[in-house]
């Protein structure tokens, strides 16, 4: 049986050879008819490697004309290729290998084009892409971080210290030319509406001396954001008090001390500002020793602020402050006797005066002496314990011993009985007159 078997295989053997091989022709032929051999373009990004080579040189770089991407052929299966994407190959640029141009400005890197899948299986096509780069010196500066702010803060409230820190220095690098523009660097805090402190991360602004903003992209910042803080003050308006020293000259005095201006507006903390209800300036600053004629001058008034507060505007704290001053005048009213009333009259006797009108010599500054009015002038006599006849009585005068001063009048009286008993005569002590006349005339 089993010969039988041997002798049907070798029957015909080299014809039986010769149809395998026509059979595996012809899968082939069929196998590349439904799955050719075929060419794809593929696009990456290409990755940096090694770029500590190009700082090292204390270089730094800046990738041209697009060439960051790389487009490449591919050749393989077409079931393989149709299962592949762009993110399943790999480009990178090894600066250890960059090529430097003559002058020392620029440099081509070789791309090395790999597939994270079936590399083995695929051929790449024009692989000798290039990373092309411009290099540019290395310059690095470290910058104080000034302190701003945005927005304003609420009614009644005002803004104090802002401070940057964690950092407040900011260390820069990159190329020369970024960095030689930079001019300040500016962290910014929004207070808009806030009435009490108020602490933010923000990230610094890179300004160039044009006030416009650098472009941070090619630079490295020591730190991408930093702290800054705001003290939000409580604000009170209160008046200047002045004082003086020394005495003007002669009969002169201070009349009145104004300032521009009046009240100023301080910032602090509430419980330091609320006790406050006004500045005193002491008298040292205003001295009108020997003075004729009004003063003007100049002050400096910050350094008389507690400690803990501060002007709402500087420009507060120069104060011009104006003395006037005014020499005593003398200036004569003219009193009706009628308005003279009479102390000490005995009961059945009346009173009777040499003339209708008693004038009065008065001493004050101007100021003071135009608002003095005869019917403001209260004169009273004392005849107390004098008789029947004519006498010389002192007239007393009732003025605020602080703006006024009078010369003592002597006038003459006359003391008589009434020509009737039987008049009411009130009750002898007083003898009061009626409604005081405004009449003045000067001398």
């Amino acid at each position: 049986m089993a010969k039988k078997i041997l002798k049907t295989l070798t029957n015909n053997l080299g014809f039986k050879i010769l149809a395998i091989f026509f059979a595996f022709i012809l899968w082939l032929v069929v196998y590349n008819i439904d799955d050719p051999t075929k060419m794809k373009t593929f696009t990456t990004n290409v990755m940096v490697e090694n770029a500590s080579a190009v700082t090292e040189l204390n270089k730094c770089y800046e990738v041209l004309n697009g060439t960051n991407t790389v487009s490449f052929s591919v050749t393989g299966k077409r079931s393989v290729l149709d299962k592949l994407e762009d993110t399943d190959f790999v480009a990178v640029a090894d600066m250890n290998r960059m090529i430097l141009n003559k002058d020392g400005d620029g440099a081509s890197v070789p791309i090395e084009i790999s597939s994270k899948r079936q590399n083995s299986i695929l051929k790449f096509n024009g692989k000798n892409k290039y990373l092309e780069i411009s290099l540019e010196d290395l310059m690095s500066h470290r910058f104080m971080i000034t302190a701003d702010t945005s927005g304003k803060v609420a009614e009644g409230y005002a803004m104090g210290e802002v401070t940057v820190t964690n950092p407040n220095v900011l260390s820069v690098s990159g190329p020369a030319s970024i960095v030689k523009k930079i001019d300040r660097v500016v962290a910014t805090i929004d207070v808009d509406g806030m009435s009490m402190n108020l602490s933010d991360n923000v990230i610094p602004v890179l300004y160039d001396k044009e006030g416009r903003e650098v472009d941070t992209t090619r630079l490295t910042l020591s730190s991408d954001t930093v702290t800054i803080s705001a003290k939000i003050l409580s604000v009170k308006e209160i008046p200047l008090n002045f004082s003086t020293t020394g005495k003007p000259y002669g009969e002169y005095r201070v009349v009145e001390i104004s300032s521009s201006p009046e009240t100023i507006k301080l910032k602090g903390a509430s419980n330091v500002l609320n006790p406050l209800t006004v500045l005193e300036i002491p008298g040292e600053v205003l001295n009108v020793g020997g003075a004729r004629a009004d003063i003007s001058t100049t002050i400096d008034v910050s350094e008389y602020l507690p400690e803990g507060v501060e002007f709402v505007n500087p420009s507060d704290a120069t104060v011009t402050v104006n003395v006037r001053i005014e020499a005593y005048e003398q200036k004569t009213y003219r009193i009706g006797t009628e308005h003279i009333s009479v102390h000490g009259l005995e009961n059945g006797y009346e009173i009777s005066y040499e003339s209708a009108t008693i004038p009065v010599m008065i001493n004050g500054l101007k100021n003071d002496l135009d608002r003095l009015t005869t019917a403001a002038l209260v004169a009273s006599i004392d005849v107390t314990g004098l008789g029947e006849g004519t006498h010389l009585v002192t007239l007393e005068l009732q003025l605020d011993e602080d703006r006024y001063a009078y010369q003592p009048v002597t006038i003459e009286v006359t003391i008589s009985l009434k020509e009737s008993q039987d008049t009411n005569s009130g009750n002898g002590d007083e003898q009061d007159t009626g409604d005081q006349d405004d009449n003045e005339n000067n001398e």
